[in-house]
């Protein structure tokens, strides 16, 4: 009854379109699948040729010719982890219901890799004649036994997601290659890599993700817009069509009216303005690639602020470094935060989070719902939790994201009790459970924002403990002061006896020193700080290790810093973090 009850919970927020088209999706499994028309001799359009400002494949993970060598040796390293794919007798396309390494594997067949070599054969160095022995073996070697009728490749080789970003890489290494760097395919190895394109259009136009929309809905848009562009013919032509009313209604929906991205995630706000980007260069409506333009602006203006000193995204919800484009390339184009002004707060409210920089500090406090209701898949029981940087480093960091699993670290990365919040009777503040399922949702209520250019005071509850007996509510303050000091007022408030405990999760760069009771000294090689908690009630103080996943794949052991206390509230405590340049 209770899984029952919190699956009714997590449904209920459902728009009825997606339950429908899941249930189509169920049956549409159980019935023969309709046959994928495709020409002959399917026709590449003269008119698409990449943009001279289309981005690059990204640079692997080391340096290009270790990272060929790899490859040859059936070695592949992507998301900070390295597996072996390919051996004399065979390649390991991961086909099947994978339950391990999930997000490794689909990004596999995003096909990246395969563009990258595309550009190592462009170069026309050293390596061109290697990358391009190992791109036609790979290539081969997946068209034998990736196509959509064998067993297992539906699952997520021909995921849509996975399918409309493969299509993307496809196009690229078709143009980058061009005619002189495809020659030693021979005709027929060319068809059979056309054929399959057309094949995964026609695929995709069929599977639009309208069951999980948001951003799996702006990618798929991409891959239509790229399968209709490459292509000649009445049918990429719908594909186009499709795309292009796609990316108009999505981007309306997607993006709030201060910029950010409805699902509270900045590593898809920033997957989201690369989309943009792409749809405008390949969309020839002009009206539409004005209105997509226009709102990959109000994006950008989002992005120059929520970064912190060292460039990268704070790692709020789903966010790691490694999985998402680099904000520098959108801040090249941005527009100066602050109408041009250095340092200042913004209060971004549709997005639900605070966000000040000054030459000391800056401060990320998510005061916002944990995402969209009908798709917070990305979304982890944070709700009240802030990051810092002191000096340009940072110093109080969330969790991050290891991987997509259904395991442990999954669990962890999306607790309340990994995150730099309160958490009450060992509950998660939303009802997070699976991989990317949420229940009951903390909403965020009695904002107020009160900021300077050197000074803040910002304060906000949560009403994700309401549920427990007594109805515990938790509120925080948060303050910079003009002597630069940061402090983090937490009251909670109900009826009843309770566990609550509160903890801050320190960047591993920093040293930790105890110095008393609840406080201690945090230094690095420029910068120390002091930090102190304290309360009215007699509170218990631990120094233990714990995990950080910065980016997928990645574990780093660090210290968390916690308060705990059992009995009734009211309760308030007072966390102070005072710094010094050394």
């Amino acid at each position: 009854m209770s899984s029952a009850a919190r699956t009714l919970r997590t449904a209920m927020h459902l728009r009825p379109a997606q339950v429908w088209h899941r249930l189509g999706r169920k049956v549409g499994g159980l019935l023969p699948r309709r046959p994928l028309v495709c020409p002959a001799s399917p026709v590449v359009s003269s008119s698409l040729t990449l943009p001279p400002d289309m981005p690059e494949a990204g640079a692997p993970e080391g340096d290009a010719e270790h990272w060929l060598s790899q490859m040859e040796q059936g070695t592949f390293t992507h998301l900070g982890q390295t597996q072996q794919l390919a051996t004399d007798e065979q390649m390991d396309w991961r086909l099947g219901p994978v339950s391990q390494d999930r997000l490794w594997t689909v990004t596999l067949h995003y096909h990246a890799w395969a563009e990258r070599l595309a550009e190592l054969v462009a170069r026309d160095d050293q390596l061109s004649d290697r990358a391009d022995a190992v791109l036609r073996r790979y290539l081969a070697d997946w068209l034998d036994h990736c196509d959509l009728e064998q067993e297992g490749a539906e699952q997520l080789a021909w995921n849509a997601y996975a399918i409309a970003t493969r299509i993307g890489h496809w196009a690229r290494l078709w143009h980058r290659l061009g005619e002189r760097g495809r020659q030693p395919w021979g005709d027929g190895f060319q068809q059979r890599f056309l054929k399959s394109l057309w094949k995964q259009g026609a695929f995709l136009a069929r599977n639009i993700e309208w069951d999980l929309r948001a951003n799996h809905l702006m990618r798929d848009a991409v891959g239509l817009a790229w399968a209709g562009r490459f292509f000649e013919g009445d049918e990429p032509q719908r594909w186009l069509a499709a795309a292009t009313q796609l990316a108009l209604d999505q981007a309306a929906e997607q993006v709030l009216p201060d910029g950010g991205h409805f699902e509270r995630s900045p590593m898809y706000h920033l997957h989201i303005m690369e989309d943009l980007a792409t749809l405008a260069r390949l969309i020839q409506d002009p009206a539409v690639v004005q209105q997509l333009r226009e709102t990959w602006q109000r994006m950008a203006m989002f992005v120059a602020w929520a970064r912190h000193p060292d460039g990268h995204i704070p790692l709020l919800n789903d966010a790691a470094f490694n999985g998402c484009p680099s904000p520098s390339d959108a801040l090249k184009q941005a527009p100066a935060r602050n109408g041009g002004g250095e340092w200042g707060g913004r209060h971004f409210a549709d997005f639900g989070l605070f966000i000040h920089h000054s030459p000391a500090w800056s401060v990320f406090f998510d005061v916002g719902p944990v995402g969209v209701d009908y798709q917070p898949g990305h979304a982890h029981a944070d709700t009240l939790t802030f990051e810092c940087s002191f000096q340009g480093k940072r110093l109080i960091v969330d969790p991050g994201t290891f991987a997509y699993d259904h395991d442990h670290r999954r669990a962890y990365d999306r607790s309340t009790a990994a995150h730099n919040t309160v958490c009450i009777d060992g509950e998660n503040s939303s009802e997070v459970w699976h991989i990317f399922r949420v229940g009951r949702r903390a909403r965020p209520v009695n904002v107020a924002v009160d900021g300077e250019a050197d000074c803040f005071h910002v304060a906000a509850s949560h009403d994700g403990y309401r549920h427990l007996p007594g109805r515990p509510m938790h509120r925080r303050e948060m303050q910079l002061d003009a002597d630069r000091r940061l402090k983090i007022i937490d009251h909670v408030t109900g009826q009843g006896e309770h566990h609550m405990q509160g903890s801050l999760l320190i960047a591993p760069d920093w040293h930790v020193r105890s110095v008393g009771d609840g406080q201690w000294r945090l230094q690095n090689e420029s910068a120390s700080v002091t930090l102190r908690m304290q309360s009215d009630q007699p509170l218990i103080f631990s120094d233990e290790s714990a995990a950080y996943h910065p980016a997928f794949g990645e574990e780093q052991l660090t210290r968390r810093l916690t308060w705990q206390y059992h009995g009734h509230p009211p309760l308030q405590v007072q966390t102070l973090l005072e710094g010094d340049v050394r």
